[in-house]
């Protein structure tokens, strides 16, 4: 079973050769197009301000911010919940303070992305 973890508001980053000018280039996700026949497909404002339309799911992968920047958990047992960057480990393993009730837990930097709505203060 394939997660659809692609939701607005998350940067990401374009790891398809397939459209090259934005090779590696990082975005934010402003829509995303969900069809029965398809995978999911992003609406994406990139950080140059061009914005792409119908870009795969499977073309794109999570971005983290700085230490100290806002994230959100999008899959397992915090899934949607959203809180802080304390801490990265070289083990692939982030240290996230939850801004709901300021619990502090780690977790995979796969299962999390930079959240990039100001919705918390």
């Amino acid at each position: 079973q394939h997660l659809n973890w692609l939701i607005p508001n998350i940067r990401v980053r374009l790891i398809s050769k397939k459209i090259p000018a934005y090779y590696l280039q990082k975005g934010v996700v402003q829509d995303v197009t969900r069809t029965s026949q398809s995978s999911p497909k992003a609406v994406l404002l990139m950080d140059n301000g061009q914005v792409i339309d119908k870009v795969p799911e499977r073309y794109l992968e999570t971005a983290l911010p700085k230490t100290g920047g806002k994230v959100i958990v999008l899959e397992g047992k915090h899934h949607w919940k959203k809180g802080r960057l304390l801490e990265r480990s070289r083990d692939g393993v982030g240290v996230i303070q939850f801004s709901e009730d300021l619990e502090v837990v780690n977790i995979s930097l796969d299962s999390i992305a930079e959240w990039c709505l100001n919705d918390d203060e």
